[in-house]
């Protein structure tokens, strides 16, 4: 969160996704980066594995149908 708030962005491949992801943020002004407490990570990480198993790079419009109970839960 920290590297999409800085101008300067290393020239490596972090910085390549940090760059990526401003782009697709720059393009959706209706979208929020905020900091999420850790034990969400369970969410992220089913979201990561989820993507993962396509082929090749995969963006997702919509919630998958798997992850709404993770979700959920991690609301409440």
């Amino acid at each position: 969160m920290d590297a999409l708030k800085v101008h300067i962005v290393p020239l490596n491949e972090f910085g390549d996704r940090v760059t990526g992801i401003k782009i697709l943020l720059s393009g959706n002004p209706d979208y929020v980066v905020s900091f999420i407490r850790r034990q969400a990570n369970r969410v992220i990480h089913s979201i990561d594995r989820v993507a993962l198993s396509h082929p090749n790079p995969h963006i997702f419009y919509e919630v998958p149908h798997t992850l709404y109970s993770l979700i959920i839960n991690d609301m409440q």
